[in-house]
């Protein structure tokens, strides 16, 4: 682990928190504690103060979850354990994906579209199943579509995420293989089939 993944677990521990997904900052917060212990005792106290600070933070929360929970008898149970999905059931989904999708990366190459970072489905282990991640995939661009393009005289729907100085965007191919890319104009070139799409 270095400086940059450092960096990168205290982004994510700040959108989770905004986000409200104190189980998860919590365990971002659990492995930022232990990794900082290798970086302690190398001479340099201002590191040495600021990861003292960190791991205080950390060690304040973890008393407070063991306060709340004492005696009881804890039973973790996912939201949703069902056979058939209904539209509240997919709506629900959609809506939960969309709390992951700032984590997404714009890529160097148009490629097939995966399951985000930390991206955790409201089904049981939904984000294992190919099929059911490409399910709600699907529904979750044709209900959240912000843009569109031309190619070839086909109108292509797509949904643009990420900052506005590095934005990707999202489209169903010709093969009907959910895509991303960093411009209109390539994954549009995708969609219609003129370029091939990294696997």
């Amino acid at each position: 682990m270095n400086a940059t993944d450092i960096t990168q677990m205290a982004e994510d521990l700040r959108y989770l928190i905004q986000s409200d997904m104190d189980d998860r900052a919590f365990q971002i917060q659990r492995r930022l504690a232990d990794e900082l212990d290798r970086y302690k005792g190398k001479d340099n106290k201002y590191v040495d103060d600021n990861i003292k600070e960190i791991q205080e933070i950390y060690m304040d929360k973890e008393q407070e979850e063991r306060g709340t929970i004492e005696n009881e008898e804890v039973i973790l149970v996912r939201p949703y354990e069902v056979s058939s999905f209904s539209t509240s059931f997919i709506s629900n989904e959609i809506n939960n994906l969309e709390k992951y999708m700032k984590f997404v990366k714009t890529p160097s190459q148009t490629r097939i579209f995966r399951p985000p970072p930390y991206y955790q489905s409201l089904k049981s282990r939904g984000e294992q199943d190919p099929n059911f991640w490409k399910e709600i995939a699907t529904a979750f661009l044709d209900k959240k579509k912000n843009t569109d393009t031309a190619r070839n005289g086909c109108q292509i729907p797509m949904y643009q995420g990420g900052p506005p100085h590095e934005p990707y965007f999202i489209a169903i191919d010709n093969r009907d293989q959910i895509i991303i890319g960093l411009s209109k104009k390539i994954v549009a070139t995708h969609v219609v089939g003129e370029l091939e799409v990294l696997i």
